[in-house]
């Protein structure tokens, strides 16, 4: 895997190491963070208090709900055992429930769908998840199962083995037994899978078979945006020939597309990102050294790369604010579209002839990259993003260690469209 080297130009050692220590403060602060929204608790008798509930994934919701009336008091936190529930006014609901295991262990299931049969949905530390009908209120929550198995057969006349997967659907049968009054829906069973929308929509469908009111709660939609953005790359990469050598490339532009993917079933914090981005990169260098005619030579080294890098990044950003700082890191892979060098030798005690020697470079790279940034909102049109990013990656050359070492600092600004 590439390393991020410590040899660095002073320029850019400076720059990197500041980076690297924002970073850091950035991220000890950003992760504990509470993200409080509108919503109520239910407590045990009385009537709903509202104000502040803190959203901190299903893990979380689902052992401990932190709620204060306003944003300037006390927070309260809650446990299972003490409320009825909780939700938001934006429509997630929690309820404490009595898990089906031998613990009997009380939590916060979060009510996917709410009538006269009810769906839960409980997230355990694992992030696991699983799925409870409730037949009708009040009554014990029923685990929703299925599991594939693999069969293995043995052929004793060509003494090979067949293996067969097979999935069960022992929820079917559960549902079939609650769903028995309304045949229109329990026909559909059959087709069903265990996830999550096929679920909401057949637990739907039999409460309005049945009549009465209704509450369904679906995890939020997954949503694609589409950014440009534009800077400037600066560089270095280490030469081991008959010296070792470092080369540098100057701030030089940059420009690409992106898209950024926030997975409905991703903490509301993560989003993935995957960018285009255009990168040039011109190294030089000379020097005076010895070389098979003696001492004396004058060397001069010259790079050029033209490259396609393609990011994929997980971002950690804060949801809430006009301006939301973010830390984010993953993979690169880089194909030149331009990958030229020459070592040109000159020996003026010789001759005045000069004598140029390509260097094989390669076509692709691949390396690591981690950065920091912020986002400024600009309402419902989208972003402003303002960041920097590290990079590292792995031999240049076709010949491993002749140009090794690439490192970058990328400084970038750009638009996010959409919410």
């Amino acid at each position: 895997m590439p390393v991020i080297h410590l040899h660095l130009s002073v320029s850019l050692y400076v720059l990197r190491n500041t980076l690297i220590g924002a970073l850091l403060l950035m991220s000890v602060p950003a992760l504990p963070q509470t993200n409080f929204k509108p919503g109520y608790v239910l407590p045990l008798s009385g009537d709903t208090l509202r104000g502040q509930v803190d959203s901190r994934g299903e893990r979380r919701n689902a052992t401990v709900c932190r709620f204060r009336p306003s944003s300037d008091a006390a927070v309260t936190e809650y446990t299972p055992a003490q409320l009825r529930g909780y939700g938001f006014t934006s429509g997630r609901e929690y309820q404490s429930q009595t898990l089906p295991t031998a613990g009997k262990t009380q939590v916060f299931v979060q009510a996917l769908v709410v009538g006269k049969t009810s769906l839960y949905r409980y997230a355990d530390q694992d992030d696991t998840e699983f799925y409870y009908a409730q037949a009708a209120p009040g009554t014990a929550l029923l685990p929703l199962v299925q599991s594939d198995t693999t069969v293995v057969e043995y052929n004793q006349q060509t003494h090979a083995e067949t293996k067969t997967r097979t999935r069960v659907y022992p929820f079917r049968n559960v549902l079939w037994t609650i769903m028995a009054d309304c045949p229109a829906v329990q026909t559909t069973l059959t087709r069903t899978e265990l996830a999550e929308s096929q679920l909401v929509k057949v637990f739907s469908a039999y409460n309005v078979c049945k009549g009465g009111e209704q509450r369904v709660t679906q995890r939020p939609k997954t949503r694609l945006r589409f950014a440009v953005l534009g800077g400037g790359y600066q560089a270095d990469v280490d030469f081991n020939g008959n010296i070792e050598k470092e080369l540098h490339s100057s701030m030089r532009p940059s420009y690409g597309i992106g898209i950024q993917l926030h997975p409905g079933s991703f903490n509301q914090h993560l989003s993935i990102v995957a960018q285009a981005i255009y990168v040039e990169q011109e190294y030089s260098a000379a020097y005076t050294g010895t070389g098979s005619l003696g001492s004396g030579y004058e060397r001069t080294l010259q790079v050029n790369l033209s490259s396609v890098r393609v990011p994929l990044l997980l971002r950690y950003s804060l949801t809430r604010g006009p301006v939301r700082p973010y830390i984010q890191g993953g993979g690169v892979f880089a194909v030149h579209t331009k990958h030229e060098g020459q070592e040109t030798d000159y020996y003026p005690r010789f001759s005045s002839q000069v004598t140029t020697t390509p260097l094989d470079l390669r076509a692709y790279g691949t390396g690591l990259t981690v950065g920091l940034g912020v986002l400024i909102s600009t309402g419902q049109a989208g972003d402003i993003n303002l960041e920097a990013r590290l990079d590292s990656f792995d031999s240049t050359s076709q010949s491993s260690g002749l140009l090794s070492g690439a490192r970058g600092l990328s400084l970038l600004a750009g638009y996010t469209f959409g919410k």
